[in-house]
């Protein structure tokens, strides 16, 4: 059985190593296109995984954004639970 995208992208979380994924390496590392990445992230998180959006200054100073999966916070649960997925994925962006 292959896998699809969306648990290749949820199993690299999983790497201890390497648990944070830019779009641009998703795209180099899958072959998809930085749209497929998008909807990827946003069908996990509606499914309840917490994956944060990060953003960080490298040194040269460009900016990048950055996914990383964490500990879900009690509002994304509450929200969540409650029924305003809307409301609990705005508590994964930073």
């Amino acid at each position: 059985m292959s896998l699809t995208f969306k648990n290749k992208l949820l199993k690299s979380f999983n790497n201890p190593v390497y648990d944070t994924v830019t779009t641009a390496q998703a795209v180099a590392r899958y072959k998809v296109s930085p749209n497929t990445v998008t909807k990827a992230v946003r069908d996990l998180r509606l499914e309840g995984v917490a994956i944060y959006t990060n953003h960080r200054t490298l040194e040269n100073g460009r900016k990048i954004t950055f996914y990383r999966r964490g500990k879900p916070s009690k509002r994304f649960l509450r929200n969540m639970k409650a029924g305003r997925t809307e409301i609990a994925l705005k508590a994964l962006v930073s």
